[in-house]
């Protein structure tokens, strides 16, 4: 496929960036009048991370295949956010065109003596650089921000360079209701959709279901609190059992940059409902 577009050329600057041997990590605005330079290596693996699924994926001298014989090999499964690529020859080069939501963005490969371990690439509107900060996330990037605290632990495990700039506590605070508990058992921090993500245990001490509304999921941190910009939950806890939970805040109620740390004590909010309803009729 060959894409013809005016881009203006960025050059992050491979020599000093970062002391030999060691992988950089980056943070770029998405901008389809960019041509992204990554330096990459034949050692290791370089993570590109996006804010939502790639629709598709066009290259030159780069193939998915390992038994291709392109100078640049790639990792990439359909759905997922982000992809891996790693250098085969050391003089390696290649280009990738990315499209992702209806635009192309183009990407050069080569290898370099600093090269970058991860890149996350994020909406400029989400870091907070624009007026359209009051849109906040997207709920296509807060599904994909789920998607990521759920797989945090595989991709840790198999890909161990694309959590790098994700930031991880497991504070097991508990939050006491009268015949249920509500757990923090892990939040994330995602800095460039300034996004914390919660997964709560949700336990159910009593003889009688729990049922609550999940987009309600809130947190109170100090005097503030910070009601969910989205959520994945059954809104139902069984007598007697344990539930997940998930559910993520996104930046200040009144729309600007909340810049939460994941240090900070959480008090949870889920607001119980009453499912049981009467029909009064008419004498």
């Amino acid at each position: 496929m060959c894409v013809t577009l005016l881009a203006l050329l960025v050059t992050p600057g491979f020599a000093g960036d970062a002391k030999p041997h060691v992988p950089v990590v980056k943070q770029l605005p998405l901008d389809e009048r960019i041509v992204y330079e990554i330096p990459i290596s034949t050692d290791a693996p370089t993570t590109l991370m996006f804010p939502s699924a790639p629709s598709a994926l066009e290259g030159a001298n780069i193939s998915n295949n390992p038994d291709a014989p392109a100078p640049v090999l790639m990792s990439h499964l359909p759905g997922r956010y982000y992809l891996s690529v790693r250098a085969l020859k050391p003089d390696a080069r290649a280009t990738l065109n990315v499209i992702l939501q209806n635009k192309t963005y183009i990407i050069r490969l080569a290898v370099a003596p600093n090269p970058y371990g991860s890149v996350t690439f994020y909406e400029d509107r989400v870091a907070g650089r624009s007026a359209a900060l009051a849109k906040r996330a997207t709920p296509e990037t807060l599904l994909a921000l789920l998607d990521r605290a759920k797989s945090h632990r595989l991709v840790r495990e198999q890909y161990p360079e694309a959590v790098w700039q994700v930031e991880h506590r497991a504070p097991n605070e508990t939050t006491q209701y009268r015949d249920f508990t509500a757990t923090v058992e892990e939040v994330f921090r995602f800095d460039p959709e300034d996004t914390l993500v919660f997964k709560l245990k949700l336990e159910n001490t009593g003889d009688n279901e729990v049922v609550y509304q999940p987009q309600s999921l809130a947190v109170r941190i100090g005097n503030r609190l910070y009601t969910a910009s989205i959520a994945d939950a059954s809104g139902l806890i069984p007598p007697h059992a344990e539930t997940t939970a998930y559910f993520a805040i996104t930046g200040t109620p009144d729309g600007g940059r909340a810049n939460l740390s994941i240090k900070n004590s959480f008090n949870v909010i889920v607001p119980r409902v009453t499912r049981d309803a009467h029909l009064i009729a008419p004498r």
